[in-house]
């Protein structure tokens, strides 16, 4: 699991910012919202317009762009990459990884180019590699070639060394490196919005074509009413195995003809939800997940995916879901720009159950 996040350098964020998923606070309810390894499981983002809810997202999602080789549906991903657009400045980035109570470090940093400038990783606090600015390579632990070595400090930062480790290094089962590039490729940031842009795990299907592929229809009916309680009676046609069709007073109409834009963005909630079950997801971040929503959908949805197996954290406007009957106040950050940081870390007082946690935050009670 992820235990910590830190970037410096990126749009918006001059100086470090840490965003920690280590509990905050001891709470004997919404057990859920931590794992069995004691880290935070599920939380939402909350912020002013302008606050670094969506950077921060995607900036923690980098590290999916640097090892692996997948297609991101987001083409400008390195336009306006640095701080204030200073091209000359570097981006650093540091993750923290929890896995079977090994603690694996991971940092790098970047060009506004997403060119390699310097990269290294620990476990358990011991170096295991260092690629300094020139190319100069310090690495334990791995049986490389003199010749190997060399290749490597002459290709200089082209190439990160981590990536050239899990492709070229026959690793045992249960290697760290392993542990951590599943993790990576189980990581999926979308924005449930029209434009429909994800770093990730692909989807070339249509979401009609999603649903029919995998006998879904009946599924999908389920969780509209269930959401939302809105009734369809949902069909395929013969011939298009692309697109919904509803039935209504005996007209077949295209679904997303007839659907709101909040049903809508419901339609591609869904479908996301299903290929996280589907394939078994690590680790999910969902910018403005209910900007269509009204407030009780809102917190049905997020019923949903906190009960997902991954590490689930969603950024949000709709203060309503900051409430102790869904998580724990230590499950809800506030972000300003320069920190983020969770409701316990941010009061003097010792928040509980009983406490109106949106009321408090409206109050000015969460000051940064």
């Amino acid at each position: 699991m992820l235990k910590e996040f830190r970037v410096q350098g990126y749009r918006g964020f001059k100086d470090k910012i840490v965003w920690s998923f280590v509990p905050a606070g001891d709470y004997d309810f919404a057990p859920y919202a931590v794992s069995e390894t004691g880290l935070i499981k599920s939380g939402i983002v909350f912020g002013k317009n302008g606050s670094g809810k969506s950077n921060l997202g995607y900036a923690l999602f980098d590290i999916v762009n640097h090892l692996t080789d997948w297609t991101r549906k987001d083409e400008d991903y390195y336009d306006n990459f640095t701080y204030a657009n200073h091209t000359d400045n570097l981006v650093e980035f540091t993750y923290v990884f929890l896995f079977d109570g090994q603690e694996l470090e991971y940092r790098y940093s970047k060009t506004s180019k997403g060119d390699l400038v310097t990269e290294e990783l620990k476990q358990n606090g011991e170096l295991i590699l260092s690629l300094g600015r020139n190319g100069a390579l310090a690495l334990n632990g791995f049986d490389l070639s003199d010749e190997t070595k060399a290749d490597i400090q002459q290709k200089g930062n082209a190439v990160s060394v981590v990536k050239f480790l899990l492709a070229s290094i026959p690793l045992p089962t249960g290697h760290y490196l392993l542990k951590m590039q599943s993790f990576i490729y189980g990581m999926l940031w979308f924005r449930n919005l029209n434009d429909r842009k994800y770093i990730g795990i692909k989807t070339e299907e249509t979401l009609g074509g999603f649903v029919i592929k995998n006998d879904l229809i009946q599924d999908f009916q389920n969780f509209l009413r269930e959401t939302s309680e809105q009734r369809f009676s949902l069909l395929k046609i013969e011939g298009d195995n692309s697109n919904l069709y509803c039935m209504i007073d005996g007209e077949v109409i295209p679904f997303l003809r007839i659907a709101s834009t909040g049903t809508s963005s419901l339609f591609l909630q869904y479908v996301w939800i299903k290929q996280i079950e589907l394939r078994g997801l690590s680790f999910i971040f969902i910018d403005e997940f209910d900007a269509f929503y009204h407030f009780a959908l809102s917190k049905a949805v997020c019923r949903r995916l906190f009960n997902l197996p991954a590490q689930v954290f969603l950024s949000s406007h709709n203060t309503a879901l900051m409430t102790n009957d869904l998580l724990r106040p230590d499950c809800y950050f506030v972000i300003d720009g320069k920190s983020v940081k969770s409701l316990p870390q941010l009061t003097a007082k010792d928040l509980k159950w009983g406490h109106n946690l949106e009321g408090l935050y409206r109050g000015g009670a969460f000051s940064l």
